[in-house]
């Protein structure tokens, strides 16, 4: 598929018919700044295929101009073998599809539809508009805007257009579907026994090595019970020799009567401690009351120096409160009078703001006015341009001569002119030899001949009168002359039907017609321009001279609601009104400067009496407490002495200190009866003596446990038929193992045997995959020099290899070298389905985004080389950078205003 032309209408941002026009068969670029349109170009070409014109879906609706909400048209063309096909449509209001083919034919609607499809190859799109899958190979080819880097997402459609042009030049892979089932029906049997990730055992064959492991363990167990049995015998006889050592001993009786005296001597000094501890608490009571009493007379006498400390600072708190109090006072008379000098200044600053906003009202209505003239001189030249488009488009409109008219007027003569030619090289020709004189007179079927005029043309019977010679008839023999003069005749009525459509005399009077309205509209256009350059839309008011007169009328209104508000009759001049405004504000800002003075006059009086009022309150708070504290500490003192005299607290001392000299006497009379023994080592005898003899007494009851269930173990052991048990286990074993074994030796059969297919599926595939492979190749060493590109089966991008062979993943490579791999095989795609006879075409929106200049300039030679097999066209914004890529420079130009008529 060759494009060849496109144009577009009410389609995104388009609002004006545009045309793509003169597309190449080889490389084509459209270049233009952002926002122009270009990405929009491909969505034009998309939905002029691939979309249904009658669908409602929110991508269709999307299409329409955010301005108008106006119907999207848009028209390709597009050349196939068979010659070129037409295709318009138009969406969303009043939708219709309609497609000129080759033959003449014309289709409509849904067969329209039907037949695109059944041209390019790709699927019917769905209730939400056209998807991936439904576009096929078109969706690969096409890239739009920020799609051409990154490994090719081939949608399950395309993958099968492209596997039919592979299987068409190397066959079916693997000899066809019995070939792919072979290795798949192995993989399934080694399934069965192994997983396919990990190669761990499965099924029956992971049975086979439990039930292995199983039996072992169990041999395993029966010999672990022979070899207790004889240990089991061992210890039997161990712990009977024990017990009966225990049983003959007389160890216990000694052992008795040791701990009957440690008793006794443990009571004793038991009672002797108890006497020492209560004296040796009596004599801690005395100290801890001694203490007490002088803790007491030193208290007393350091609560009457804080008694006295407290009297003095009192004393100095009220002195200092009465000079903050007087100095207070006279700092707030001394604001007060400040504060009377700022109100007066804020006073006169009032006065002069209200002198300012009345200027300055006066000068906005001042500028008003100068607006208001200036805007009535643009509205009257804005009043006369939209009179002259009126008076344009209305004579316009009175000619009948319209884009169609002209059309088939031109079509009908230019018909005619070929019926017509073809009649005057099939006529007779007769030629006149003769003196003018002698021609005069001439008649040619009873009409005389032009002067000057020395041949006709005879196409059906004609009578020639010569005066004073006769008559002569000639009737030409022509071949189809009825059907060619049928056909004149059609075609006069038809160029009639036409010139009287368009209200023309003849051609020249309706090619005359056509010029005539084509200037008047030009003439139309540039009125409504100037129309709208005097009389622009502004934030105000909309575009046109009545918006503009209404917006004036408002501004007068507002002018006289301003001059009767400030009571004015007539407005002072602008450089007046200037200066007034002017000195106004001086005068304020001289107020605002005293009133500031003032201000910051005030600011150390107030500042002084913030202090003194703090330093008051500070000073006024220190001495109620230190008042309220001195009134506590007195009632403290009178309360203690009141209790207990000075003179009794000193006897009360003199008398405990007697006290403990008398029973610190008695204690060390205690302590002298004591000896070398204590009581926790009496205590730790009695113990480890009556352990001993329990620790004798369990041992032996344990003993006698220990020998019946040793003898109880014997007798079980004994009568289960270890030996024959054993030689029963290792015969199961055998069998299991010889099992086991069989099934690993099929295991490894199984894996070589996939290993084997597998490595000659690799083989097929390569051979399959050659194809795309030879044509990228070329291609990739330009770009690549030395490199291999590595794809699966399901032709996706894997790797590339460089560097001695090492293969590096595709995901990892930078975001310029995927794009630019990723264009290569877009390119090879598109080759082998041009050579296979599938349409096929490549457009790139903004490609080759991340390509340094030494790509770039690689890119450029392989799109040129691509461009002798396949149409390319590519959309970019870098006109500079993109002059060095050759290939056929594509401007948008305007259409007519009779093309692509929208509803």
């Amino acid at each position: 598929m060759k494009l060849r032309s496109l144009a577009l209408n009410q389609f995104k941002k388009f609002t004006v018919p545009t045309r793509l026009d003169d597309i190449e068969d080889d490389l084509n670029v459209v270049v233009g700044p952002n926002e122009m349109g270009k990405s929009t170009l491909l969505d034009a070409l998309r939905a002029a295929l691939f979309e249904k014109y009658s669908s409602k879906a929110q991508p269709i609706v999307a299409l329409q101009n955010d301005r108008n909400q106006a119907g999207p048209v848009v028209e390709l063309a597009f050349e196939l073998d068979d010659g070129v096909y037409r295709v318009t449509k138009r969406f969303v209001k009043k939708p219709y599809a309609r497609l000129s083919c080759p033959d003449g034919r014309t289709l409509e609607g849904d067969a329209a539809e039907e037949m695109l499809r059944s041209l390019l190859g790709f699927d019917e799109a769905g209730k939400t508009g056209a998807k991936a899958e439904t576009l096929g190979m078109w969706n690969v080819l096409w890239v739009q805007q920020g799609q051409s880097f990154g490994a090719l997402d081939l949608p399950e459609s395309a993958r099968s257009n492209l596997h039919s042009a592979l299987e068409a030049e190397v066959g079916t892979v693997l000899g066809g579907r019995r070939g792919r089932a072979l290795p798949q029906a192995i993989e399934k049997q080694l399934g069965e026994l192994v997983t396919a990730g990990n190669g761990r055992p499965r099924g029956a064959y992971r049975d086979l090595i439990e039930n292995a492991e199983t039996l072992q363990s169990e041999l395993d167990g029966l010999s672990t019970r022979r070899q207790d049995l004889a240990k089991t015998l061992d210890d039997l006889e161990e712990a009977q020799e024990t017990l009966t050592r225990l049983l003959t001993g007389d160890r216990d009786q000694v052992d008795q009567t040791e701990l009957a005296k440690a008793r006794k001597r443990h009571g004793q000094l038991a009672e002797l401690e108890g006497r020492i501890a209560a004296a040796a608490s009596d004599l801690e009571l005395k100290k801890r009351n001694l203490e007490q009493a002088e803790k007491v007379q030193t208290e007393r006498a350091g609560l009457k120096d804080t008694i006295a400390a407290e009297e003095e600072a009192v004393d100095r708190a009220r002195q200092r409160l009465e000079d903050v109090r007087r100095q207070e006072k006279d700092a707030r008379a001394q604001l007060e009078t400040s504060r009377t000098g700022v109100r007066e200044a804020e006073a006169a600053v009032t006065a002069a703001d209200e002198v300012v906003s009345r200027q300055r009202r006066t000068m906005d209505a001042v500028d008003r006015h100068v607006r208001i003239r200036e805007l009535e001189s643009r509205l009257a030249k804005a009043q006369a341009a939209e009179k002259r488009q009126r008076e344009a488009q209305q004579s316009a409109a009175a000619i009948l001569v319209t884009d169609d008219v002209i059309e088939a007027i031109r079509s009908a003569a230019k018909g005619l002119g070929t019926i017509e030619s073809r009649l005057s090289a099939a006529a007779t020709r007769i030629a006149f030899d003769m003196s003018p004189d002698e021609m005069s007179g001439i008649e040619i079927d009873g009409r005389a001949l032009p002067a000057g005029q020395r041949s006709v043309q005879a196409i059906e019977p004609m009578t020639i009168a010569i005066p004073d010679r006769g008559r002569i008839t000639i009737e030409p023999v022509i071949q189809d002359r009825n059907k060619l003069l049928n056909q004149q005749r059609d075609a006069k009525a038809r160029l009639k039907e036409a010139l009287q459509a368009g209200g023309a005399k003849n051609v020249n009077d309706a090619e005359n017609q056509y010029t005539r309205r084509g200037k008047l509209l030009q003439a139309a256009e540039l009125a409504r321009q100037e129309a709208e350059l005097h009389a622009p839309a502004t934030d105000d008011h909309d575009a046109g001279a009545q918006a503009l007169s209404d917006y004036i009328d408002g501004l007068r209104k507002i002018l006289a609601r301003e001059m009767d508000e400030l009571d004015i009759e007539e407005l002072p001049e602008h450089a007046e009104a200037e200066s007034a405004l002017r000195d106004a504000v001086e005068q304020a800002d001289e107020a605002r400067g005293s009133v500031n003075s003032a201000r910051a006059a005030l600011g150390g009086p107030e500042d002084n009496l913030g202090q003194l009022q703090t330093e008051l309150g500070t000073v006024k708070a220190r001495y109620d407490d230190g008042t309220e504290r001195l009134e506590t500490l007195r009632r403290q003192l009178t309360g203690a002495e009141n209790e207990l005299s000075d003179d009794q607290l000193q006897k009360n001392i003199d008398a405990a200190q007697a006290e403990l000299s008398e029973q610190e006497a008695a204690v060390a009379t205690l302590e002298a009866q004591r000896t070398d023994e204590t009581v926790p080592q009496l205590e730790a005898r009695i113990a480890r003596l009556d352990k001993a003899i329990q620790d004798r007494r369990e041992k032996r009851g344990n003993l006698k446990e220990k020998i019946a269930g040793l003898r109880s173990h014997v007798e079980a052991l004994e009568g289960v038929g270890l030996d024959e048990a054993i030689q029963q286990k290792a015969r199961e074993l055998e069998f299991c193992e010889e099992e086991r074994r069989r099934s690993e030796c099929e295991v490894q059969v199984l894996s070589l045997l996939l290993s084997t297919l597998r490595a000659a599926e690799q083989d097929a595939k390569e051979r399959y995959l050659s194809p795309v492979l030879n044509r990228v190749r070329p291609y990739l060493q330009l770009l690549f020099p030395g490199a291999e590109i590595t794809i699966d089966e399901n032709l996706r991008i894997v790797g590339v290899v460089r560097d001695a062979g090492y293969e590096e993943a595709f995901h990892h490579l930078s975001m310029g070298t995927q794009e630019q791999i990723a264009v290569l095989i877009r390119l090879a795609f598109a080759e082998m389905l041009v050579e296979q006879g599938h349409p096929a075409t490549v457009i790139l929106d903004d490609a080759l985004v991340f390509s340094d200049d030494r790509r770039m300039s690689r890119m450029f030679d392989i799109l040129n080389m691509a461009a002798r097999n396949v149409q390319v066209v590519i959309f970019t914004c870098r006109e500079q950078l993109f002059e060095e890529l050759g290939g056929r420079q594509l401007s948008l130009q305007p259409g007519t205003s009779e093309e692509l008529v929208s509803a």
